[in-house]
C-alpha cells in the first residue's frame, strides 16, 4: 500500500515538472536471480566446464572483463571482445560459453515490480527510454525486458553501441542529441550513484536514485 501511494505522488512529481523519462535496466527494472552479477559466470562455469572448474571461470571471467575495459580507454565494451581476452585454456568452448552466459541471464532474471509500475503508470503520458551501461547485445536485453513483461518504452541504448557510458555523461548527452530532449526537463531514474545518479548530472539532467539488491553483499564481493 506504501509503494503504490509512493508511485502515485511520484507519478505527478513526473508529469508535472518532467517532458520525457529514462530509467536504468539492470537493478532498476529487471533484477537478476542471483545476489551477485558474477554469480552468474559461476553458474556458467557449474554447467559447461563442471564444478571443479566453476569458481575459476568466474574469476577469469571477471578478469577478462577488467582487461577489456582497460583497453578500451573508459569506453565500453561488448561481450565478444571480453570473450576473446579469456585464458587460452577456453578456447575451444568460447562459443557455448558465451552462448551459455546469455542463455542464462535471460533465463535469470525478473521484473522489479515496483519500478516497472512507475513506467506502466507513466507510459502514454510522457516518452520513456531506457538507457543502460551494459556489455550484453541490445537484442539480449530485449529478450530480457519481454520475458518480464516490460513493454511502453520509445527507445533503448546500451552503452557498448556507442562506444561511451553513462558515468561520464556521454550517453546520456548522446540520448539528447539523438531524441532532442532538453536535459533541463529530463528524470533518469536508476539505481547506480556514479552512473544513474552523477552521469545523468553531468549530462545537465535530473536524477532520481532508488535502492539496489544486496548493495551490501556486492560491495563486500567485489
Amino acid at each position: 500500500m506504501f509503494i503504490k501511494k509512493m508511485i502515485t505522488i511520484l507519478k505527478k512529481y513526473i508529469i508535472k515538472h518532467f517532458d520525457t523519462i529514462s530509467f536504468d535496466i539492470f537493478d532498476t527494472l529487471i533484477e537478476r536471480d542471483v545476489n551477485i552479477p558474477s554469480d552468474i559466470f559461476y553458474k556458467v562455469g557449474l554447467k559447461i566446464l563442471g564444478k571443479n572448474e566453476a569458481e575459476t571461470f568466474r574469476k577469469d571471467r571477471i578478469e577478462a572483463e577488467e582487461k577489456a575495459r582497460k583497453s578500451k580507454l573508459g569506453g565500453e565494451v561488448t561481450l565478444e571482445e571480453i570473450y576473446l581476452l579469456l585464458p587460452s585454456k577456453y578456447y575451444n568452448k568460447l562459443d557455448v560459453l558465451l552462448r551459455t552466459e546469455i542463455e542464462t541471464e535471460i533465463s535469470l532474471c525478473h521484473a522489479k515490480e515496483n519500478i516497472v509500475s512507475l513506467l506502466k503508470e507513466l507510459n502514454g503520458s510522457k516518452k520513456i527510454f531506457l538507457i543502460s551501461d551494459m556489455y550484453l547485445p541490445k537484442e539480449v536485453i530485449k529478450k530480457m525486458l519481454d520475458k518480464c513483461n516490460i513493454h511502453g518504452y520509445n527507445n533503448i541504448y546500451v552503452s557498448n553501441e556507442y562506444g561511451i557510458n553513462k558515468i561520464s555523461g556521454r550517453l546520456f548527452i548522446k540520448v539528447f542529441s539523438v531524441e532532442k530532449i532538453n536535459p533541463k526537463r529530463h528524470l533518469h531514474i536508476g539505481d547506480s550513484i556514479k552512473a544513474d545518479f552523477l552521469g545523468a548530472y553531468r549530462a545537465g539532467a535530473h536524477s532520481y536514485h532508488i535502492k539496489r539488491k544486496s548493495r551490501l553483499i556486492r560491495i563486500f564481493n567485489k
